[in-house]
């Protein structure tokens, strides 16, 4: 029970971390930069369907290495708008996070099964049972890596199908919320600005009051 504690309090305080970071790169993009750097980018990644194809190309391998999906939604949005945006984003995301994982499943399970068999097996164990729900909530609080949650399920060898079903579903709420804060960096944005931020403060809500009604669920094991 205490680690259970423990745990929450550790994830509510990165996820407020998070979520500061986010709103400290946002008021910076809004600033007399904000304009120039998105007419710059815009010559470079046009806002056309080719455009929203090459981002995406772009974008997916970037995300499979490491690139935080908050970074990537914002950028999104505020190339793309926000409904293109949250698209290209998740879709990267999805993608990305399917590449990561099949990739430890062919390069890391049989080194670590033979120096490090007892950490994965519990590993494996964890991801064994309610693959979906646990991908989900993980996906849905702001803190964490999408690379080391990817590289530890594939080298546990997760069940694929729940894990990237139960993370495509996950990202959606957060591609939504930080394609809205890059959309809303664009000029007279702001009051998109605070319908994401707003969104945000909600999901973090939402995504703590799933893990307390579902975490003898997700520690099954």
């Amino acid at each position: 029970m205490f680690k259970t504690k423990s745990a929450l309090r550790l994830t509510l305080f990165v996820s407020v971390i998070s979520l500061l970071l986010a709103l400290t790169l946002a008021m910076l993009l809004l600033g007399n930069y904000g304009v120039s750097i998105q007419n710059y980018l815009h010559t470079l990644i046009p806002s056309t369907l080719l455009g929203g194809l090459i981002f995406t190309l772009l974008l997916t391998p970037a995300m499979a290495l490491g690139l935080p999906r908050q970074i990537a939604a914002l950028s999104a949005g505020f190339l793309f708008g926000a409904s293109y945006g949250m698209v290209l984003a998740t879709v990267a995301a999805v993608l990305g996070c399917l590449i990561t994982l099949m990739l430890a499943r062919k390069l890391f399970a049989h080194k670590v099964q033979h120096y490090y068999p007892q950490q994965l097996a519990k590993v494996s164990h964890f991801f064994s049972y309610n693959t979906f729900l646990k991908a989900l909530i993980i996906r849905l609080l702001p803190a964490g890596s999408n690379f080391l949650t990817n590289v530890l399920a594939g080298t546990a060898r997760s069940p694929i199908k729940p894990y990237v079903l139960g993370s495509a579903l996950g990202f959606m709420p957060q591609m939504t919320i930080f394609s809205l804060m890059g959309a809303g960096l664009q000029v007279n944005g702001q009051q998109q600005l605070i319908i994401s931020i707003a969104l945000l403060i909600l999901a973090l809500l939402l995504s703590s009051y799933l893990y307390q009604k579902t975490r003898h669920k997700f520690t099954l094991g």
